[in-house]
């Protein structure tokens, strides 16, 4: 499996690194193991003496993931669960916990996994494939009216409607379930020499409808602070902007003082901080090496002593 872990540092120091700042002997809480990339380097700097707790959705990513860690003095606990469930765990609490939003580069590559517009395979999209529906299933039973609300929302899509219902026609007429072939002729058929540039939008809807990624997320921004010792620290790569919006605004939310209404002045300190006033960007360096990096969006943030 070929993935570059993003914001890992392609010139020297990794941005990652240096704005979590793991230490020897650090408790460490990586929602998205992925295969492992990130996880390494923080385990490395931890030490024999830290602890690295990793989840991920996707058991393939999570055995993945495990072959690589376990080469790495130390202790690893490994959970097959998705980040939603962060308060049905027993977690201690962390100096760090970090989250990568995107999706691995194996889900793009495995067309039978059908992420990928550009390969014939099973309209699935689903990061865990025990659980949930497949995105064939949801269009093959769905409304078109609610399709076309999950390519508004989370595709940003114009013609949203009309593609909704030649969606929700073929699903229904169609006797074996969709394949993201059907999806990309469906576009190609409506929106012509448009569609290369519709399809990645049409793919990003669904895969996070199927996932409900975006409601994942805010029980992710919910539960994670409570999870942080003073002065831990809860760094987030954000891809697109539905998630990175919705990390900003509670990462604002949890920094802003208390004031008084009417005198403006503070009544109480937050309890957090903010380590990134702006979110840290990929290298033009890191982009040409993994163009997949290009919209990735780091944002930290630390519970105050």
């Amino acid at each position: 499996m070929s993935h570059r872990p993003v914001l890992h540092g392609t010139e020297g120091e990794s941005p990652v690194l240096a704005l979590l700042s793991p230490k020897p002997g650090e408790t460490v809480l990586d929602v998205t193991v992925g295969l492992g990339g990130h996880a390494a380097s923080l385990k490395k700097e931890i030490g024999p003496s830290g602890r690295l707790i990793v989840l991920d959705a996707d058991q393939a990513n999570l055995d993945h993931a495990k072959n690589v860690l376990e080469g790495i003095p130390g202790h690893t606990q490994y959970h097959h669960a998705n980040f939603r469930s962060l308060a049905d765990i027993a977690l201690p609490p962390c100096d760090i916990i970090f989250a990568d939003l995107g999706v691995s580069s194996p889900h793009f590559d495995d067309p039978e996994r059908g992420f990928s517009f550009r390969a014939d395979g099973p309209l699935d999209l689903r990061f865990d494939r025990s659980k949930g529906r497949s995105a064939a299933a949801f269009l093959a039973r769905a409304a078109p009216d609610a399709i076309a609300e999950v390519l508004r929302s989370y595709g940003e899509l114009r013609g949203a409607g009309k593609l909704a219902h030649a969606l929700s026609k073929k699903a229904r007429t169609q006797e074996s379930p969709l394949r993201t072939t059907d999806v990309r002729s469906c576009v190609e058929e409506l929106f012509g020499y448009k569609a290369l540039s519709i399809l990645p939008q049409v793919f990003q809807a669904l895969r996070i409808a199927v996932n409900d990624e975006i409601g994942a997320l805010q029980s992710l921004l919910h539960s994670a602070p409570k999870l942080l010792k003073p002065r831990g620290r809860f760094g987030v790569i954000a891809y697109h902007s539905l998630e990175d919006r919705a990390v900003k605004q509670a990462f604002r939310s949890l920094s802003t003082p208390e004031k008084d209404p009417e005198k403006g002045g503070i009544l109480r300190e937050s309890p957090f901080e903010l380590l990134t006033k702006k979110p840290v960007t990929p290298s033009p360096v890191e982009i040409e090496a993994n163009p997949r990096s290009r919209s990735a969006r780091l944002r930290v943030l630390r519970r105050r002593a």
